[in-house]
């Protein structure tokens, strides 16, 4: 961050790299939760699989805003952010149960990628940062689209044993992201 608190070419390349591991982390997780998807949930394995899917292309438009500088070069290398990242990432996607993950991913996951594109938003500047302004609404756009489809998909249901499991599965994975500082802790710092 510069004084003035705008982002220098080094934070810009920091975001994008942080914002591309996290979409593409995001993206393999969800296939592979949909792959293990039971077969009475067809619906929630559509969902993990077209979500996905719209996290890999936000992954690869990521990709492309990448400050190109050889100055840079330790910034631009599409790295986790730390160990502890892929750790608590890599606890997460060990959770068992597709509606347990579909709440997951809809609550903490794309919960946490939301709020660190908003966060960006208030930091970034129109007039130099138009494309990542750019890429992010566009990820903003499908991760709200995304999570409001998967609230849909919980149905009018209201078990509160479900409720009590679900709760519980969400509060695990936010204390095992929160141990790392978040799904993109270094945005959180900006």
């Amino acid at each position: 961050m510069s004084p003035d608190r705008t982002l220098t070419a080094a934070a810009t390349a920091t975001v994008v790299s942080d914002l591309h591991w996290a979409s593409t982390s995001l993206f393999q997780l969800f296939v592979f939760w949909a792959s293990e998807v039971e077969p009475d949930h067809g619906e929630i394995a559509s969902w993990l699989s077209s979500t996905g899917r719209h996290l890999g292309e936000q992954a690869q438009s990521l990709k492309g805003m990448m400050p190109d500088s050889v100055l840079l070069a330790d910034l631009t290398d599409f790295a986790s952010p730390s160990p502890q990242a892929e750790e608590a990432l890599g606890a997460v996607r060990s959770i068992r149960g597709s509606v347990v993950r579909l709440a997951i991913a809809q609550r903490v996951l794309l919960a946490q990628l939301s709020t660190a594109c908003e966060s960006l938003q208030q930091l970034a500047t129109p007039h130099a940062d138009a494309p990542l302004l750019r890429a992010i609404g566009f990820l903003l756009l499908d991760l709200g689209n995304d999570r409001e489809r998967a609230e849909r998909l919980f149905g009018s249901s209201h078990d509160p044993e479900v409720a009590q499991q679900l709760d519980r599965a969400v509060m695990e994975a936010e204390n095992h992201l929160a141990s790392a500082g978040g799904l993109v802790p270094r945005i959180a710092l900006c």
